[in-house]
């Protein structure tokens, strides 16, 4: 197996509680931060958006539908 290094590693956000559930999606990266209930994208050049901040309790995902609506699924609140 051959193994490649990476060029360059870029820090795209600072702060988070807890970032989990990474996706890519219309061309921004989003997940949850466990820590603060939000969903956040993040676009190539490190501008952030709150997307969406959720009751749910730990842990907690993100998908879309085929229709492009956000999907939050919660595994201990059974949502």
């Amino acid at each position: 197996m051959q193994k490649s290094a990476a060029k360059e590693v870029n820090v795209v956000m600072n702060g988070l509680a807890f970032g989990e559930s990474p996706r890519w999606h219309d061309d921004r990266l989003w997940f949850c931060n466990w820590g603060t209930g939000q969903i956040v994208a993040v676009d190539a050049e490190g501008n952030s958006q709150v997307m969406l901040t959720v009751p749910a309790t730990l842990p907690y995902s993100i998908d879309w539908l085929p229709d492009g609506r956000l999907v939050v699924v919660s595994g201990r609140d059974g949502l």
